[in-house]
């Protein structure tokens, strides 16, 4: 079988490979991004980031852990993730956990815990380096992980006598390029604070002071350091809507927001200067220079204050982050609340009275609880139909206009699946999507029946947006010659509804989630899946998106986060080429699973045998079979739609259920062979490849192929449903997934039938899990 000998490792072969912990793809370097870090990004919850330097430099052990902890604790309190961000042994590190801050709170005896700014990061991180990271360094992680407002104690800026010795910090200079809102109480008193705020026009940097009109810039330990400030704001959600105006503009700079210390804080101008301007003359007779001289004035006005400055440091510190955490809460709210497709509330489709009443009258639960929600397109189909067109003519039709007919449908690859299911089981289904204005009265739009359409509330109308269409060309045969979509709507659904409505939802079974999605708001529903406890089933849609759920945490087996995909053999294959581009068949756990399958040549022979023997040398030569088991480690249950020879399915399991199977067994005539690998973390491998054989029908019965895969994994999503009610796994059942099958073939070749791209016939297929 083509591609086994290069695919499938020997088992005796080990290859080495380091990957980094917490690696986000996504990113252009390895950042380890805590989980609970990359779940509210994704969601477009609250996160706001924090420095390390502060730690590492700033305030002295143990009163620099206890501030660490309390700032968690502070940011936790008002709903808002804290993500401190480091370097740890060379690892950029978003979101430290608590025994990381520890072990940047105590550094070594010899204090080679070092700043890193932005020239630092790729030397510190090639060299496996921990240090604390600047403004500068923090700004940059933050960005790269999402993150938008960034809270601290004081910016660095232009030194005293910088003229002479051009030391201006890089913070300024970041500022200038990285679009982040640094939350502070001013800059450091240490500086020129004239040249600081001078420099920072010049970069473009937008600087506004809390407090109302005419509040000046404050001075760090000191409220007012007599600087007039270009802006003010009286609220987190005046400095949210400057942050978020920003976004829409495209402006690459930064933003600061100064905030005076509290009263108990603040330490009066005069007593304060006094100890800066003897530290400073101390410096300049140790003759101390660079990233030295800020923790030595630092240490020597803590010393001349008694000890005032630090408590004044980390009383601030604390509102800074208070004020900090509450800008971020009051952007994540502004940024749903004015997104062109989000609206929270689940009322946005108008639905008719006449259409409500029909509704009602069915058994449905409350409109908040449903046991499936499919994530994915709306759209509206034009099939052409060109009786003259022939796939092996292509001259008779192309470059010139043809006659035919012209049909309107709903359609969609996430609706159809809604659809299919809704029709082939009574277990409530949900669909999430947005449509433009043209479907403000979906129902009436896409001319659907009430009393077998699917739970439409979590579909949102986008006021300035543009329905999915979908416009497919078809010869005289029906069979596709080529089409077009503009899923862009779909593309971008926004995250945060996504997450909403799935918790809206409650505890649900499974999610069907349709690949037309972008990268962010698939994670979403792979997040929110988990926090639902539901199943994943997906529908890779097309080649090109097939790839993109292999750029998405989805883990490896057992603690995978898609549980079925039904790929035809284009997208198989491209998924399978994306793993191996990206180096995602290289990952230790990925190589932990498939030495664990144990697949010998004894089963790549029985399954070519069983392949070939059934008519199937085509998908034998195109290495399908190798390819899916490839992907197994990701997606356990495969489900290859074969055109018209069928469906493969490829499982990777616990226990293999039904016909009594004890040992490998290999059936030649169903189609069948099971393989029993090695235990894997103490429980059982098995492999089972199955061929389920075609429906038949006739070419002139065959009105359209629009929807007959949709149908397929609609009625397929419908018995998952059904049949975990009734306490049964198909997954795990031989027998009761051969009905499964079976029954997802038929409604596809009833749809092949008709003119919509659902055919409303599928409501009448006996059922296996009733």
């Amino acid at each position: 079988m083509r591609g086994f000998s290069t695919l499938l490792r020997p088992g005796s072969n080990k290859i080495a490979t380091s990957v980094l912990v917490r690696k986000l793809h996504t990113f252009p370097s390895h950042i380890a991004v805590a989980e609970e870090v990359k779940a509210a990004i994704h969601a477009n919850e609250p996160v706001v980031a924090l420095e390390s330097t502060i730690l590492t430099h700033g305030i002295p052990y143990p009163y620099n852990i206890e501030m660490a902890i309390e700032l968690n604790k502070i940011s936790r309190s008002l709903g808002v993730v804290p993500a401190t961000i480091a370097l740890i042994n060379g690892v950029p590190t978003v979101g430290a956990t608590d025994a990381e801050l520890e072990y940047l709170c105590q550094p070594p005896a010899d204090g080679s815990f070092l700043k890193v700014s932005r020239r630092d990061l790729a030397y510190m991180t090639a060299h496996g380096v921990t240090g604390g990271t600047t403004i500068a360094g923090t700004s940059i992680l933050a960005h790269l992980a999402g993150i938008r407002v960034f809270a601290t104690g004081g910016l660095g800026g232009v030194h005293r006598g910088a003229e002479s010795t051009l030391d201006i910090s890089a913070d300024l200079e970041e500022l200038g390029r990285t679009p982040i809102a640094v939350v502070s109480a001013g800059a450091k008193a240490i500086l020129d604070l004239n040249k600081t705020f001078e420099y920072l026009e010049t970069k473009g940097v937008h600087v506004s002071t809390y407090g109302p009109k005419g509040t000046n810039i404050p001075a760090f330990y000191s409220r007012d350091s007599g600087i007039p400030s270009p802006f003010n704001f009286d609220s987190p959600e005046d400095a949210a809507a400057v942050i978020h105006a920003n976004s829409l503009l495209g402006l690459q700079s930064g933003m600061l927001f100064c905030i005076p210390p509290p009263h108990e804080f603040a330490i009066p101008a005069e007593e304060i200067d006094d100890a800066i301007n003897t530290a400073v003359i101390a410096a300049n007779e140790a003759q101390i220079k660079g990233k030295a001289i800020t923790p030595f004035l630092l240490n020597r006005i803590f010393e001349l204050t008694e000890g005032r400055s630090l408590k004044s440091n980390i009383g601030f510190v604390k509102n800074n982050v208070a004020i900090g955490a509450s800008i971020a809460k009051a952007l994540s709210l502004k940024e749903k609340e004015s997104s062109n497709i989000i609206n929270p509330a689940p009322t946005a489709i108008h639905v008719s009275p006449q259409s409500q009443k029909a509704n009602e009258s069915k058994a449905k639960p409350t409109p908040s609880s449903v046991d499936c929600v499919v994530v994915g397109a709306i759209a509206l189909d034009l099939t052409c139909d060109m009786p003259f067109a022939t796939l092996s003519s292509p001259s008779t039709y192309m470059h010139t206009s043809n006659p035919g007919t012209i049909h309107r449908t709903p359609g969609g690859v996430g609706f159809n699946l809604c659809l299919a299911a809704s029709l082939a089981t009574e277990s409530p289904i949900r669909m999430i999507s947005a449509v433009g204005p043209d479907c403000r009265d979906l129902h009436s739009a896409l001319s659907l029946d009430m009393s077998t359409a699917p739970d439409l509330s979590g579909v949102l109308v986008a006021e300035n947006g543009v329905t999915a269409q979908y416009i497919a060309m078809h010869d005289s045969r029906g069979d596709l010659i080529f089409a077009c979509a503009d899923m862009s709507l779909v593309e971008r659904l926004s995250a945060a509804h996504i997450a909403f409505e799935i918790e809206r939802a409650g505890p649900l079974k499974w999610i069907a989630l349709d690949a037309n999605l972008d990268h962010e708001p698939m994670q979403t529903v792979l997040t929110s899946a988990g926090k639902a406890g539901a199943r994943v089933l997906l529908e890779p849609t097309a080649s090109i998106k097939s790839q993109t759920v292999l750029d998405l945490d989805i883990g490896i087996y057992p603690r995978h986060s898609v549980e079925v995909a039904t790929p035809n053999t284009f997208e198989l294959e491209a998924m399978f080429k994306h793993a191996r581009s990206k180096g995602l068949l290289e990952q230790p756990e990925w190589w932990k699973v498939i030495d664990a399958c144990s697949t010998t040549a004894d089963f790549r022979n029985a399954v070519e045998h069983m392949a070939k023997s059934r008519g199937l040398s085509e998908l034998v030569d195109q290495g399908i079979v190798p390819m899916g088991i490839h992907m197994l480690p990701f997606i356990p249950n495969l489900f290859v739609k074969v055109g018209q020879h069928g469906v493969f399915s490829l499982q990777l399991m616990k226990e293999v259920k039904g016909r009594n199977v004890t040992e490998n067994q290999i059936s030649i005539a169903s189609g069948l062979v099971v393989w029993r690998g090695n235990q894997l973390d103490g429980q059982n491998v098995c492999i089972v490849v199955r061929h389920h054989a075609p429906h038949s029908v006739d070419a002139d019965e065959i009105v359209s192929v629009t929807g007959a895969g949709d149908s397929f994994v609609g009625v397929l999503l419908a018995e998952l449903l059904d049949s975990d009610k009734n306490g049964v796994n198909v997954l795990e059942d031989i027998d009761d997934l051969d009905k499964v099958i079976d029954r997802a073939q038929r409604a596809a070749i009833l749809t092949l039938k008709h003119r919509n791209a659902i055919s409303p016939e599928i409501q009448n297929l006996p059922r296996n899990h009733a």
